[in-house]
């Protein structure tokens, strides 16, 4: 029998009751949360700290945008329930016929959580499908050990089972957990990994909603302001010790400023976290020294011009700037990663390496290109992933 079959079948029989309709369940159910996390916050903020995210400022965004996103989602939550008008034929308008939009719950929603987001990336979507009046079966990261433990050990103390619960397992436990044919499923997580989930998906026809790692590009053109430019990417591809997807995924810098930026990424990593980071709290953790060693075992020693070391039994790997490279590069064919890549007829290269991040700094000829601050990408959310 699957493991979890019975967490499932009583979550499905608690949904066909119709309580989760209700404004009040809703409310209740999203309050809780905010009150899961606010009550225990030092608590969680010290384990994301053990698990990765040394930075302060890391692990207190963790749970402050949790706990702003349940204020959030109650504010909402009343107009989000409210059917909405939709347009109807002209010839059904003319005879007084109008059509409403009533947005239903699907049932029993699979969240499953990435490590690198260890509150923001499991809770918010979360609260967005008890928003919308489903259940919730939470797969926590087994790769953070001292988050997932917290959270296996208080969601049980704030909520009924039948509404939401946590689990948690590898690989042979997830592959039972997705044998089951949930009402909707939310995933974040790698391309190949979401790939797996959308194929078990699809044996129960359920939908899925994939959040997957990708390339955010950043553009430097010769009319940018370099210094400013350079630490501001630099300060994108190391925050989350390089872990996190919305960072800058590559840049196109022109080739008539490359060696400036280059120069500049360098003296902001010093002046972001010292001659030695290593012993910068403000620089998180690899998540793990497996991954350390893999993505040493990318760096070419001969094109390091800045950082380089590792060490994974402290799951450290240095801010390294590795340059040039070209597409052929071991380095350039992974995507987590940093990279400063000019377009040249000699294709020369440049890369920044912070850890496992995904991202590629390119470059590119063009006068019309900008640059963002990295890393603003967070919203908040409303509850559509789990509603129809």
């Amino acid at each position: 029998m699957n493991p979890f079959q019975d967490l499932f079948d009583a979550q499905k029989a608690y949904f066909a009751t119709n309580v989760t309709r209700t404004y009040e369940w809703r409310f209740e159910r999203i309050d809780r949360m905010g009150r899961m996390i606010k009550e225990n916050e030092a608590a969680f903020q010290n384990a994301v700290a053990r698990d990765f995210k040394t930075a302060s400022q890391e692990y207190i965004f963790e749970t402050v945008t949790s706990i702003s996103e349940t204020e959030f989602q109650k504010s909402q939550l009343e107009s989000w329930m409210t059917p909405s008008e939709a347009p109807v034929p002209r010839a059904l308008a003319e005879t007084g016929h109008k059509g409403f939009v009533y947005r239903d719950p699907y049932g029993v929603a699979l969240i499953m959580g990435p490590f690198n987001g260890p509150l923001t990336l499991l809770i918010r979507p979360a609260l967005t499908a008890l928003a919308a009046g489903n259940t919730c079966i939470l797969k926590v990261s087994e790769q953070l050990s001292a988050t997932s433990a917290l959270l296996m050990e208080l969601v049980p103390r704030y909520f009924d089972p039948r509404a939401v619960t946590a689990v948690t397992g590898h690989r042979e436990e997830v592959t039972e957990l997705l044998k089951l044919p949930f009402d909707f499923i939310f995933f974040t997580g790698s391309t190949k990994v979401g790939k797996i989930v959308m194929k078990a998906a699809a044996e129960n026809l359920t939908p899925v909603l994939l959040e997957l790692g990708g390339q955010n590009p950043a553009l430097v053109d010769e009319t940018a302001n370099i210094p400013d430019a350079a630490k501001k990417i630099v300060w994108g591809a190391m925050a989350w010790g390089g872990q996190w997807c919305t960072s800058p995924g590559y840049a196109y810098v022109n080739e008539s400023v490359a060696d400036a930026f280059v120069a500049e990424a360098r003296k902001a990593v010093v002046e972001l976290y010292g001659k030695d980071p290593k012993t910068n709290p403000d620089y998180s953790r690899v998540i793990s020294a497996r991954e350390v060693s893999r993505l040493a075992g990318l760096i070419d020693p001969g094109k390091v011009v800045s950082g380089g070391r590792s060490d994974p039994q402290a799951r450290y790997l240095d801010p390294t700037i590795v340059y040039p490279v070209t597409w052929d590069d071991p380095i350039m064919k992974t995507r987590c990663s940093v990279q400063y890549y000019q377009s040249s007829p000699t294709k020369r290269s440049t890369k920044l390496w912070p850890a496992s991040l995904q991202h590629r700094i390119r470059s590119l000829d063009s006068s019309s290109a900008a640059i963002r601050r990295p890393l603003t990408g967070s919203s908040a959310s409303t509850p559509t992933a789990a509603v129809r």
